[in-house]
């Protein structure tokens, strides 16, 4: 017999020894399952048992409990009506009272507004009135000193300008005079054509030239005299104005205080 076979022979006798072991054991798993499937509906009846008695005793305790709650719920709702119209009373006769006493607090409140307002108003008109007394004053001051101002400013503008008009025409005549004197000799250096002639020409050219260039710059000292008057002139009357301005506000200001 070959290893093979053997090997075969084995094999076979083993598998035939574990199928008796297969069936052996589920034959013990089968009885051992009868047991807690008794154990399991036994437990199941008691736990029906124990949730019926449950149930019961729930249901009177909720009982006991709701009627206790109901007792309890309906002192408490007693108990407020009763409080809630001791507290109706009370407060009633607190507002009224409370009412009373505003009242006479507020007449006597107003009565004393009414004369604090009467002595405000009688000081303030005696305020006013002595403030626009006051202005009037100081508005008539200003003015005065404004005139006398102007009156001692045009005086010397006036005086400064005779002057300067007089200085100018003693300056003109002198220069007339020597104008004339030049044409003069140029005169006579034109009428002989000599070299000294010639010179004396050239000279009373030159002197001619210059008399002019003079007469240019009092002319241009002039102009510019008589602008520098014009601008002071208008300085002063911008200043008029600004000082009638400032009156008109301070009238106005005090009128309408004193409407106050």
């Amino acid at each position: 017999m070959g290893t093979l076979t053997q090997d075969i022979i084995l094999l076979c006798g083993e598998i035939v020894d574990l199928r008796g072991s297969r069936e052996a054991l589920m034959k013990e798993l089968a009885r051992e399952t009868q047991d807690p499937k008794g154990q399991v509906s036994a437990m199941r009846a008691g736990f029906r048992r124990a949730h019926a008695d449950m149930a019961a005793h729930m249901r009177a305790e909720q009982t006991k409990f709701v009627s206790g709650m109901a007792a309890e719920v309906s002192g408490m709702l007693q108990g407020f009506d009763k409080a809630h119209r001791e507290m109706a009373a009370k407060t009633k006769r607190e507002n009224v009272r409370f009412v009373t006493d505003m009242s006479t607090e507020v007449s006597g409140l107003l009565t004393g507004f009414h004369r604090a307002h009467a002595e405000m108003a009688a000081t303030t008109k005696r305020n006013n009135k002595a403030f626009v007394a006051d202005m009037g004053r100081e508005v008539s001051g200003l003015l005065d000193g404004f005139h006398d101002a102007r009156s001692k400013m045009a005086r010397a503008s006036h005086l400064e300008r005779n002057h300067f008009i007089a200085g100018l025409k003693k300056s003109v005549k002198g220069l007339r005079k020597e104008v004339a004197s030049d044409l003069a000799g140029a005169r006579e250096a034109w009428a002989g054509l000599s070299p000294a002639a010639r010179k004396a020409k050239a000279e009373a050219e030159r002197r001619a030239r210059l008399a002019a260039e003079q007469k240019a710059r009092a002319e241009a000292e002039m102009k510019a005299r008589e602008d520098a008057e014009r601008r002071a002139k208008a300085e002063a009357e911008l200043r008029a104005k600004e000082e009638a301005e400032k009156h008109e506000q301070a009238r106005k200001k005090s009128k309408s205080e004193s409407k106050t």
